[in-house]
């Protein structure tokens, strides 16, 4: 983390790293002239949240003065900060972290941006709100709001599907906080099943209760416990990044160390819901010696693949390219998937040589003739039906 962070700016980093991990959240990024662009980016797949963090002491002048003087400091001027952060963005196809390492962007046609200020000091003495603020919509958290926004909604597609569904709220409903902030809108969110309630009407006021009510209900309480397993995959990921920006990923195609975290980002991209799924469904058959096969296959989030094989990493090469075949036959078998993820893994309690993980990504957007013949081939190489393990997780947990 940047040493020329202020302790509200490390604080920020820190929780969005442990939301969004390590690999796809950049604090204190460099910009135009070398000179700092935001306090924090977040860029994961096609998506980029803009980040400006203000933590101003709020002085109460007894009329309307001190509330202009702090909104102009803390909210007005953190996203000045963001719009020039967006404009250099919309400049350039890479940029530079603080500690010198090149970060590259989503192709620009296919950028999605979320702008976030992180507005301190107030302690809902004045009434913040998000809107658009004159570049487009400005979602503003406050010192109350912003562990809830990033604790609950702890992977970047729950975050920024947050986002966009607030940014579709705003576009047609004045939204009013009757004493508290976006944490109750949040709350509204999360019991309504990741959404709004579809009413047409154009004024909300939503009152400060709603999120601390639903954080002391029994819902919310059994839905940390159902989540708790999920953390096992967020590990997963976090083992790969060490190897990524170690000592790179090993390509046993090209036989090469390489740095695409293509693999990595759709494991990042599945939701927590999902993750939980996934999650139990590979410890299960890592640790169940008595189902007896080689393989398992879990259909995720978008109608990504994930293939999870075990086998003796004494022969890792051998180990990656039957990974491979099998993440082939699993495109072919399901038209609906493009995208397979595959991970090999020593059994727990196995390994002769160590324990060590391989990862494969596949990504074909059309089936062919060619490549069909090219499975049924491999499927019959494999046997592959009589020792893989099918198992589709919902894809609305």
């Amino acid at each position: 983390m940047s040493e020329g962070l202020t302790e509200s700016e490390k604080f920020v980093a820190s929780i969005s790293e442990r939301a969004f991990l390590t690999l796809w959240t950049h604090p204190n990024p460099v910009g135009k002239k070398g000179k700092e662009l935001c306090d924090c980016l977040i860029v994961c797949g096609n998506h980029i949240v803009i980040i400006s963090v203000k933590d101003i002491k709020y002085k109460d002048t007894g009329d309307k003065a001190g509330w202009n003087r702090w909104t102009k400091s803390a909210i007005d001027k953190s996203a000045s900060q963001i719009w020039g952060a967006e404009r250099w963005l919309g400049s350039t196809q890479s940029f530079i972290r603080h500690d010198g390492r090149q970060v590259e962007l989503p192709p620009k046609e296919q950028r999605i941006i979320h702008r976030i200020s992180v507005s301190l000091g107030a302690q809902r003495k004045i009434a913040t709100k998000s809107g658009d603020l004159g570049y487009g919509i400005v979602h503003v958290c406050d010192e109350f709001s912003l562990g809830a926004i990033f604790g609950l909604l702890d992977t970047i597609t729950d975050f920024v599907g947050f986002l966009s569904d607030v940014e579709s709220l705003i576009t047609r409903a004045n939204i009013i906080f009757s004493g508290g902030g976006i944490e109750d809108l949040l709350a509204i969110y999360l019991l309504n099943n990741y959404s709004f309630p579809s009413d047409k009407a154009d004024l909300l006021i939503i009152d400060d209760t709603v999120f601390k009510g639903f954080v002391d209900s029994d819902d919310y309480k059994a839905l940390q416990v159902s989540f708790k397993v999920s953390y096992f995959w967020d590990k997963l990921i976090e083992h790969f990044i060490d190897d990524l920006l170690t000592d790179g990923m090993f390509d046993y195609d090209t036989k090469e160390v390489t740095s695409n975290q293509l693999a990595l980002v759709q494991m990042a991209l599945q939701p927590r819901g999902h993750r939980a799924n996934i999650a139990e469904s590979l410890i299960e058959f890592l640790e169940k010696k008595e189902l007896k096969i080689a393989s398992r296959v879990i259909l995720a989030y978008q109608n990504t693949a994930f293939v999870f094989l075990t086998g003796d990493s004494g022969d890792r090469e051998a180990r990656v390219q039957e990974l491979g075949m099998r993440c082939l036959v699993v495109r072919g078998r399901f038209p609906n998937v493009r995208l397979v993820v595959g991970i090999a893994r020593d059994r727990p309690g196995e390994a002769k040589n160590g324990y060590s993980s391989d990862i494969v990504y596949i990504d074909i957007p059309v089936w062919t003739e060619e490549f069909e013949s090219h499975v049924e081939k491999i499927q019959c190489e494999l046997g592959y039906f009589e020792n893989a393990a099918w198992s589709k997780v919902p894809l609305n947990p």
